[in-house]
């Protein structure tokens, strides 16, 4: 069976990569836009971060019976983990938590004593296909309709745009990086690191209930 909890080191979307593998062989959960699969992204993971993970995982799944909870951070306040440990210790039943670190020694020793190193599998990282020859205008269209699907006056339908509006952001994400780690220009690297910190930036604010999407979209076409 299973352990719950795990944690992988190095670099950051690499061990993203590697935890969508594990989700997807060892639980059996699609990785690709599985809305039971979340991926935050944090480059100092805070108290406040910690409490609102903790409301995350308290979400039934909505597709599954299990969910799987990604969480990287370049640094953890010491504090952030100690509101983590009853988390990490005793998640709700079918949730799964991954953490991506730098490095296994910026854990506190309690709660490094919940985590598990995700198993080393003798398994090949699929190449990630970039999405990057999709237009701007396509783009536009697809925050159109998720902002316009945001307007519902049903929650069932403000959670589905929701949803969508973080498969969009990560997809995003991943498409930037990619082309980060390809861009030769040192101005055009700058400009996509820019635009990654945007990203991470916003991709914690989407999971809140009350996001804005709207004026998280505006100011995204604006830095895109």
């Amino acid at each position: 069976m299973a352990h719950h909890a795990y944690f992988v080191t190095g670099d950051i979307e690499e061990g993203i990569a590697k935890a969508l593998v594990f989700a997807e062989t060892k639980l059996g959960l699609h990785a690709l836009a599985n809305p039971d699969i979340v991926t935050i992204r944090h480059g100092l993971l805070s108290v406040e971060d910690a409490r609102k993970l903790r409301s995350l995982a308290n979400l039934s799944p909505t597709q599954n019976t299990q969910k799987v909870l990604i969480i990287s951070a370049a640094r953890l306040f010491h504090e952030a983990q100690n509101a983590l440990l009853k988390l990490f210790e005793e998640p709700p039943e079918g949730t799964f938590l991954i953490l991506i670190l730098p490095a296994e020694g910026i854990l506190l020793p309690t709660l490094r004593s919940r985590l598990v190193e995700l198993p080393a599998q003798d398994i090949t990282l699929p190449k990630v296909k970039s999405s990057a020859s999709v237009s701007h205008a396509q783009r536009v269209k697809s925050i159109a309709k998720i902002l316009d699907r945001a307007k519902s006056d049903t929650d069932e339908e403000k959670q589905t745009a929701r949803l969508s509006a973080i498969v969009f952001v990560e997809d995003l994400t991943k498409d930037t990086y990619l082309a980060w780690c390809e861009e030769k220009d040192p101005k055009k690297r700058e400009a996509l690191q820019l635009l990654l910190e945007e990203l991470h930036a916003f991709l914690p604010i989407l999971h809140e209930r009350s996001a804005p999407l709207k004026l998280i979209f505006e100011h995204l076409l604006l830095v895109m």
